[in-house]
């Protein structure tokens, strides 16, 4: 590994932006798209306080709706009431829309395997190139009949079929956790008991957890094998849980009511922020201990050399001074914050290596790759980490002058606020093409920072304001 300084106190001493104040991070995004899928098959109403209400979210929102889903916002409560199907969603009367979103298209072909009658799925030129196929081999195998009106072009997809007879099924979880989830979603529905077998690699293995914790405070039946000497945590799923057999019995969700905790990759921005900065930041209402992914974040924050502390009900994130060894993170586990460790990496000045992040090229960008070549713009260069001649992570080279300040996110939130994050380490002004994409998870992402600036920490130690900044 490449080391970019050779002093492991320069970045402490340069200059630097300072962040200063509170702020209050989304609540989770893939716990709010789950809880209002199961909302919509469970038989009564469905309570969810403190939605994340993004653009995505709102694609569900939709779709299900036309599936006979019935979903009221309750702006004073800060919730959305949810009337489900009972398991039994009606034929839609016009073509489902998954936009970019590829969980909503992997969550609704599944779902659709349930409705009596066909139901026509799209979604837009780049969704139509991500992976689909091993989703619909398992339903089929699971007795559903899908085929893609147009062969070379994967959508739009057709679901013929009205229900699932039950049966064992493998599904791959080397690209996406998101066909595990997707069938363990509709399980419940199943004419018959239904197991899911997970073989490794498994990436995103903490968003299977989540499926299968939120699956059981809807009341459905899932067992799974635990981990050598590990006891059932809260929701009954550890960070050791074995996701390689996972067995589902037919019963199907009972409304309930549901209070979405924050947003564990929006809190990331803020971790990897202090990397960059000078901060010192409050982060309102994140409970630590509670939510395993959340937990699996700060400690790659500590890692990076942050400080993050409990303050109550909130967290406290302090910059400090760099790791004084190199340091290896595995991404398979954590692929949402692959562009923002990319951002950061140069300054770390002992260096970072990141695998495991084959599989984001199948996200709405060739995220990595795109991320790359727009931090090298700024000269902030990575060296790529190959792994079957496939672009698998990065590692730091010496940063240098910038060769451009005006970069581009290419339509992915990611690679926006990781390239915004970037340009809090440069004194120049940078400019990030593609904020119009931030409503995918996190709206309020630029208002957030605008509202921490405080200025620069200069050479000298010295606060000098900075009101235009970032």
């Amino acid at each position: 590994m490449t080391s970019p300084s050779t002093d492991p106190e320069a970045a402490v001493r340069r200059d630097r932006r300072v962040l200063r104040g509170s702020v209050r991070i989304p609540t989770s995004k893939p716990d709010t798209q789950r809880a209002l899928l199961m909302g919509a098959l469970a038989t009564g109403s469905t309570a969810v306080t403190r939605p994340n209400v993004c653009s995505e979210s709102l694609v569900l929102q939709e779709a299900c709706a036309e599936l006979g889903a019935r979903f009221v916002a309750e702006p004073e409560h800060d919730r959305i009431v949810v009337t489900g199907t009972g398991g039994a969603p009606l034929r839609p009367s016009t073509i489902l829309r998954a936009a970019g979103s590829g969980f909503a298209l992997r969550h609704l072909v599944a779902v659709t395997s349930l409705v009596e009658g066909p139901c026509v799925l799209t979604g837009d030129q780049r969704l139509a190139q991500r992976p689909l196929t091993p989703l619909l081999d398992a339903l089929t195998e699971l007795g559903g009949k899908l085929e893609t009106a147009d062969a070379g072009l994967g959508l739009p997809l057709v679901n013929w079929e009205h229900g699932l007879t039950g049966g064992t099924v493998r599904v791959p979880a080397d690209e996406t956790s998101q066909f595990a989830s997707a069938l363990l979603l509709v399980a419940p529905y199943a004419s018959g008991p239904v197991t899911v077998e997970v073989p490794a690699p498994v990436v995103g293995a903490p968003y299977i957890r989540m499926t299968v914790a939120m699956m059981r405070e809807f009341g459905a039946r899932v067992r799974l094998p635990y981990g050598p000497g590990e006891p059932p945590a809260p929701g009954g799923i550890g960070p050791d849980a074995d996701l390689r057999r996972i067995e589902v019995r037919p019963g199907g969700y009972r409304g309930r009511d549901l209070l979405v905790g924050p947003d564990a990759t929006s809190l990331f921005y803020f971790i990897a922020a202090a990397v960059v900065t000078d901060a010192d930041i409050v982060v309102r209402e994140v409970p630590l201990g509670r939510h395993p992914f959340l937990d699996d974040v700060v400690t790659v924050g500590r890692r990076l050399g942050v400080r993050i502390d409990r303050e109550g009900p909130d967290i406290r994130i302090v910059s400090g001074p760099p790791p004084a060894a190199p340091l290896e993170i595995d991404a398979t586990g954590i692929p949402t914050l692959v562009p923002a460790l990319a951002a950061v990496a140069s300054d770390l000045p002992a260096g970072l290596r990141v695998t495991g992040a084959r599989h984001i090229r199948h996200h709405k960008t060739s995220r990595l790759a795109v991320v790359m070549d727009q931090l090298a713009r700024l000269g902030r260069p990575l060296a790529p980490v190959l792994r079957d001649g496939a672009l698998d992570g990065f590692e730091t080279l010496p940063a240098g002058p910038p060769a451009a300040l005006d970069v581009d996110g290419h339509g992915d939130h990611r690679n926006v606020m990781a390239l915004h994050i970037a340009g809090l380490a440069l004194p120049e002004t940078v400019t990030v093409a593609g904020a119009e994409t931030l409503s995918t998870s996190f709206a309020d992402f630029l208002h957030c920072f605008r509202g921490l600036a405080a200025g620069r920490r200069g050479t000298d130690g010295a606060l000098v304001t900075d009101a235009g900044r970032p």
